[in-house]
């Protein structure tokens, strides 16, 4: 820590007061309001317990570490006293120690629900003055006038609402831009290479930046995932170079391309700002008013705002409302497993509603083992090297064949929450918990999101070079069609799950015990780790 304790140097200033800059609150603009810079302390905490949770990816914590220690910087060089603590405790053990000799600290309200659990009785006691966090593009009043106050809550009408109150792609009679709410039957191109794909930018690491990689690798060398040291913005000049690369290179075919699957690229054309978004460094009012202002179509740019104001501020508040699913779950519900299967003792975070009653464990295919089903090797080495994949794959490779598979979905959202370098508590739960694997039932999702090998082959192309043959062995279909049956008392009064489940029950039994038999082998060897054989699978599904 040569470089940054060198550059951090010792304040000669007193600040008036001092406030709590938490890890994902890393913009100026969410500082409270203060006459000169001086005037304003800013405490930063680096503890060692957070990666103590659960197996954050390396990729991930590099992103982190290297932002706040660069913001800090910043902040120090625009005039505020920095006072940066490093720890091993919880952040509330670090902070109350602090108020010894600084007294009432303030802090903008945590967007993780487990730093605002901790932070709370510091408040309760007014040794901490929590403030409200000004990040976020809507209110609690703005959810609730939309949606209700109680479950269930659906996304469509919460972005109806913010789009009419705020004017967000509004004309002057204060109806949709181009005549509709949603493009989303524009959206749905499979990648046909009809457009160059973008390069992807590289970021120059600074002394700061090496500083953080070279002691992940050293002290949390045990959690998974690699570094790509020239994936990691880490300077506010970096940040914004990020985004003027998405402005000017991905977002006009953003739309169409958005649900495409590739192994020819990384990312195709994604912005792949979340991370930065999650941690604050950019701001969302930001992005989305230069997102209007592009000269790009109508269906990218309603496509994206949409991922903003619609998913990314709907599901906060769902967590924020149902204290990430815990509030009402039945004592005989609960199931923690640490660590998703990651080698170590780790904290499980959370208890979780389970209203499938899935159990199976996480394969060790979800790690890097190879599973044999392409999709599944390529996503999952994508997550392994970048802490990255797009919300597609996400959404219909790794957490539908988790869902298929019956993996516990605590599991699942473990994994998800370790690996993702913009995965935090209040959008990972609620993209898995209750979009990714229909954990939490009808809170806010109607159905569960899962489907068989037409939709991944017609959307991706890992088809075409997959050991496994679409049709005589790919196991997908029959995993799919053995979810509807083992669930079946779950959805056959869904009436959106209504054509499947008709469809299931004109089924002879032979069929349903084939796709019992292909699900209780693909279960089997992933379970110890080994890899599907083509010509076994074919043999069951033959039969």
């Amino acid at each position: 820590m040569g470089e940054f304790i060198e550059r951090l140097g010792k304040s000669s200033q007193t600040p008036k007061r001092w406030h709590y800059v938490a890890y994902d609150q890393l913009n100026i603009d969410l500082l409270p309001e203060h006459d000169t810079a001086s005037e304003l302390g800013l405490v930063f905490i680096e503890t060692s317990w957070k990666a103590s949770q659960l197996p954050y990816h390396k990729q991930k914590l590099a992103l982190l570490l290297s932002n706040q220690r660069n913001f800090a910087i910043e902040m120090k060089d625009l005039g505020y006293p920095i006072h940066y603590e490093f720890g091993i405790g919880s952040y509330e053990s670090i902070l109350e120690a602090l108020l010894i000799n600084f007294g009432q600290i303030s802090v903008c309200e945590p967007a993780e629900l487990m730093l605002r659990t901790q932070l709370q009785r510091l408040h309760e006691s007014q040794s901490i003055h929590m403030l409200p966090h000004k990040g976020w593009l809507t209110s609690e009043n703005d959810f609730v006038n939309s949606v209700g106050n109680q479950p269930p809550w659906r996304m469509d009408k919460f972005y109806r609402f913010i789009r009419k109150s705020k004017h967000i792609l509004m004309d002057e009679n204060n109806k949709p831009e181009g005549g509709e709410w949603s493009f989303d039957d524009q959206n749905r191109l499979p990648w046909d290479g009809a457009v160059e794909l973008p390069d992807l930018p590289i970021f120059k690491p600074n002394a700061i930046t090496r500083e953080v990689i070279e002691m992940i690798e050293k002290k949390f060398y045990h959690h998974p995932g690699k570094i790509t040291i020239e994936n990691i913005p880490s300077t506010d000049k970096q940040v914004h170079q990020l985004w003027n690369w998405a402005k000017s290179n991905v977002m006009y075919w953003f739309g169409p391309y958005e649900d495409a699957m590739t192994t020819e690229h990384k990312t195709l054309f994604h912005t792949t700002i979340s991370s930065l978004l999650n941690l604050h460094r950019l701001l969302p009012k930001t992005i989305v008013k230069e997102a209007l202002e592009l000269e790009i179509p109508i269906n990218s740019k309603e496509g994206f705002v949409r991922q903003i104001i619609g998913w990314r501020e709907f599901v906060r508040h769902v967590h924020r409302h149902t204290d990430g699913f815990s509030a009402s779950i039945p004592k005989d519900s609960l199931h923690i497993r640490p660590g998703a299967g990651w080698e170590g003792k780790w904290a499980s975070p959370r208890n979780t509603l389970n209203v499938l009653e899935a159990n199976f464990p996480l394969p060790q295919a979800y790690w890097g083992k190879k599973s044999g089903m392409l999709c599944l090797d390529s996503a999952v080495q994508q997550v392994v090297e970048t802490g990255y994949t797009h919300h597609i794959p996400r959404l219909m490779v790794l957490a539908n064949l988790g869902t298929l598979l019956g993996v516990h979905p605590r599991e699942l959202t473990d994994w998800f929450w370790a690996m993702f370098t913009d995965a935090y508590d209040w959008v990972v739960e609620p993209n898995v918990l209750a979009m990714g694997t229909y954990a939490v039932g009808e809170i806010m999702t109607t159905k569960p999101y899962v489907c068989g090998t037409p939709y991944i082959k017609k959307m991706g192309d890992y088809c075409g070079d997959c050991s496994l043959h679409h049709k005589k062995s790919c196991p997908v279909s029959d995993m799919y069609w053995n979810f509807l049956q083992e669930n079946n008392a779950q959805f056959v009064k869904n009436h959106r799950m209504s054509m499947p489940i008709r469809m299931l029950a004109k089924r002879d039994e032979s069929k349903i015990q084939g796709y019992k038999s292909v699900t209780d082998y693909v279960r089997s060897q992933l379970g110890k780790g080994e890899t599907l054989d083509p010509k076994h699978l074919e043999m069951l599904k033959s039969q």
